[in-house]
């Protein structure tokens, strides 16, 4: 309007499948950011219901939980946020492709070889064409104008993102990669089991799936490395949010080296500790990072993010900021880390 200046009109957004954990948390960064608006939150188990009425602690907010369909859904929305379980998400995002944008939370578009996939999610892909077309949504890597010109992003994995950063200023240099990482039992999802019943849990380290972990492809693919070169430990700590990381790096003899702090310098959600610390960062997005040279081709680093915010709802809506013109850190810098 003349005299006004520009008007930018919020971003209309839908988060198909609400009640899991990333759902609930991709919400309530949703809820707080300045240039967004709520279309639809969806659950077939709970259509009807307020948010609030389901999940108390957002008793605040007045959303209303529906089952709309999928056309509906991407009428009314500029962005859709699926927070389905891996293996489900495919034909929904089928449906929604060309229509509305696209940012999957699920690991069904995040490897763009048939094959890898149904070997480590043991389940046939029923749309491979689209793998082609889905953009890995980590912006540290893949770079911003990527994402921003993206209809289909896949969030990363949480232990994925957080390894890559790690491993990233060493990309095409490595010799050898050794990582373990410790993650909290809300990376386990709603769900009861044995290994996430709080009374073991609570006083128990235990590693899992090592060397088999589904997030490998994407470690290796970023760091460019074959899976021979890498040695990954996944453990269970007794703490609810976030993954604390250690890797021991070997590289090539003669290889370059790039910066780190060159590398992320441009990267707000990355920051560079003399001591990485779990409390310093949960809650946050940020993910903070350690590089230590032990001798001529040896390193070890140490790296710790909260693996529902930066591991999937904060990278989700950096990854919207960039495909919907705003910038990047829009809605999340605001969030401190809760500590203590």
């Amino acid at each position: 309007m003349d005299g006004f200046g520009d008007i930018k009109m919020a971003t209309s957004v839908s988060i198909i499948g609400i009640t899991g954990y990333t759902g609930l948390e991709l919400l309530r960064l949703l809820n707080a950011h300045p240039d967004v608006k709520i279309a639809h939150i969806t659950s077939r188990r709970h259509d009807g219901v307020s948010i609030g009425s389901v999940y108390p602690h957002l008793a605040h907010m007045n959303h209303l939980i529906t089952n709309p369909d999928l056309d509906q859904i991407a009428k009314d929305s500029d962005v859709v946020f699926l927070c389905l379980p891996h293996k489900t998400a495919q034909d929904t995002v089928a449906a929604l492709f060309g229509k509305v944008k696209v940012i999957d939370l699920s690991a069904d578009f995040r490897l763009d070889d048939v094959a890898t996939y149904e070997k480590y999610y043991a389940t046939p892909h029923n749309h491979p064409a689209l793998l082609t077309e889905a953009v890995y949504g980590a912006p540290e890597i893949v770079g911003a104008e990527t994402i921003a010109n993206a209809a289909l992003v896949a969030n990363p994995g949480c232990f994925a993102l957080l390894s890559q950063l790690m491993l990233f200023p060493f990309a095409g240099s490595i010799e050898q990669a050794n990582i373990m990482a410790v993650t909290g039992s809300s990376g386990s999802g709603k769900s009861a089991s044995d290994g996430t019943h709080h009374p073991v849990r609570n006083h128990n380290m235990k590693s899992y799936n090592i060397n088999k972990h589904r997030h490998i492809p994407e470690i290796c693919k970023s760091a460019q490395i074959t899976e021979t070169q890498l040695n990954f430990v996944p453990t269970s700590g007794p703490f609810t949010r976030g993954i604390f990381a250690t890797a021991f790096i070997t590289t090539k003899d003669g290889s370059d080296i790039k910066c780190a702090d060159d590398i992320y310098a441009d990267h707000p959600f990355i920051r560079f500790q003399d001591d990485v610390s779990l409390a310093n960062i949960v809650g946050s997005n940020f993910c903070d990072l350690n590089y230590k040279k032990v001798s001529q081709n040896s390193y070890i680093v140490q790296g710790a993010l909260d693996n529902l915010v930066k591991g999937a709802g904060g990278c989700a809506v950096q990854n919207m900021n960039l495909m919907c013109g705003y910038d990047e850190t829009a809605g999340l810098l605001q969030l401190s880390p809760l500590y203590p």
